[in-house]
């Protein structure tokens, strides 16, 4: 019976990572990530002394993935303000029910300075060249063959 059945959605994965200021370690800074599925969930995290933070996987279940109308969109998106200016450390749009591969990978590693300029990275994953993602941080990851 349609509609009936409950599916999993993956909103993020963990979510690791360092502040930097200029090089220096940002401490007690505010975290902040908004998930947007059907509502807009929020949660939030301190640094600790040498600027580092953890925000837990999220997920939920849903009857409408079960409809034939819906396309499974979550928006993320994962900032701090300070001064008076928003930092993007990430923001994207994951398509589906499932978190993609690259996206776990970054998220596990969101190490950023507040100097780095917003950029906006092509993610494509290396399973299905089709699958491709665009997102906006102030974080840099080393490139992996």
């Amino acid at each position: 019976m349609l509609g009936l059945i409950k599916y999993k959605v993956e909103l993020c994965p963990e979510v690791t990572g360092q502040l930097l200021n200029n090089g220096i370690p940002l401490a007690n800074q505010l975290v902040e990530r908004s998930l947007t599925y059907d509502d807009e969930e929020l949660d939030s995290v301190y640094t600790n002394s040498e600027g580092y933070f953890s925000l837990p996987e999220k997920s939920l279940t849903s009857r409408k993935p079960g409809s034939i109308f819906h396309e499974p969109v979550v928006r993320i998106i994962i900032d701090l303000e300070k001064d008076g200016k928003i930092f993007n450390l990430w923001i994207g749009f994951q398509h589906g029910l499932k978190t993609p591969k690259e996206f776990k990978r970054l998220l596990k590693n969101l190490n950023a300075d507040l100097t780095n300029d917003e950029t906006k990275h092509h993610l494509i994953n290396p399973e299905d060249s089709l699958d491709e993602h665009f997102i906006k941080s102030i974080a840099r990851w080393e490139k992996q063959d």
